[in-house]
């Protein structure tokens, strides 16, 4: 059996010999080097794919690779302090962030301005880009649109957003109808490529809502302004049977109900050292009633870095014991393997 019809049929809940392995959040080109005998650096997503296939791993969501040698050594990964340094100096007050969204254009505009075309081609060319590296290895999955809720703690920084939902939360909600159409026109191209194309049904990514000990704001405030418009961008997927894997950073158990409602099928991720434990994950129903989809749960910052060979081996084995009967589960690491 062919790597993508092991993750396909994994996914879909049916009953498979073999394993569905996750292996795209490494964040090593040397480990990439290693594994081929190429050089990583010469062709960084020619090379990742051909370790892919080596390794035995059979479902990617997300083509996360370094960008250059040592960024996750020297702590210039994505640029972090530039980008921190840039907005500290643009963005000073909660204020600054109220006249930013009120300049928001108008939904009719955005409408307007959306190419179905270009957002379905482009969703559908990008699968198949890949998939023309791996061929019948690896079934590729990729985005979905939403409500941004992290992208205004990264362009105002984490003070500046904060306080401006605390005393402006009704000209923040604009902020996210306004990101929620945009995810909502963006989700009725995806859903027309994955059927105009063949792709498999399903979506992965989420949104970083949770810090290790619960919401990042209230989640109340959550339920008032921003839910609802999440689950409007989710609609034409929702509708269409096309399954939501969420990415889960933090403590998500506050808002996991929240999520179920939106019509989330599966979870990847679970900080199990913030009290989220795949024992947990394995035990929720979806708003339908189906045991969910669940990546994880090898974790980058106790096993993997710290542990043993038989360390690793041992929480494997636990993954499978815990969230394999059943259907669904796809063996990954919670998140980005450092160097």
């Amino acid at each position: 059996m062919k790597g993508m019809e092991i993750a396909w049929r994994t996914l879909n809940m049916e009953r498979v010999e073999e394993p569905c392995i996750l292996s795209c959040w490494v964040m090593n080109g040397e480990f990439f080097s290693r594994v081929t005998g190429r050089d990583f650096w010469a062709a960084r997503e020619d090379v990742a794919c051909e370790a892919f296939r080596r390794l035995g791993v059979n479902v990617c969501p997300q083509l996360a690779l370094p960008a250059a040698p040592g960024e996750c050594r020297t702590g210039t990964h994505g640029d972090v302090k530039k980008r921190l340094e840039a907005t500290l100096a643009q963005w000073k007050s909660p204020e600054q962030v109220k006249e930013a969204v009120e300049k928001l254009p108008d939904l009719e505009a955005l409408r307007r301005s959306f190419s179905f075309e270009k957002a379905r081609d482009g969703y559908a060319q990008s699968i198949k880009s890949h998939r023309d590296r791996t061929g019948d290895d690896v079934l590729w999955i990729s985005s979905f649109g939403q409500a941004d809720f992290m992208g205004g703690y990264t362009r105002w920084g984490y003070e500046n957003y904060l306080e401006a939902l605390a005393l402006y939360p009704e000209t923040m909600r604009r902020c996210f109808e306004y990101s929620g159409e945009q995810g909502y026109l963006t989700n009725t191209a995806i859903v027309a490529a994955i059927r105009e194309h063949g792709l498999a049904p399903f979506v992965y990514t989420g949104q970083d809502l949770c810090f290790n000990d619960g919401p990042i704001c209230s989640p109340e405030l959550l339920r008032r302004i921003y839910f609802p418009y999440l689950k409007r961008a989710v609609q034409p997927l929702v509708e269409n049977d096309i399954r939501i894997i969420w990415h889960c950073d933090g403590n998500i158990l506050p808002i996991l109900d929240d999520l179920i409602d939106l019509g989330v099928s599966g979870f990847q991720g679970f900080q199990e050292e913030a009290g989220v434990k795949l024992e947990t994950m394995a035990q929720v129903r979806t708003k339908w009633g189906r045991k969910p989809i669940l990546w994880g749960s090898v974790s980058v910052t106790t096993t993997l870095p710290f542990g043993a060979v038989e360390d690793v081996e041992r929480d494997v084995e636990r993954c499978f014991r815990v969230a394999a009967p059943g259907g669904g589960f796809g063996l990954a690491s919670t998140s980005s393997i450092l160097p």
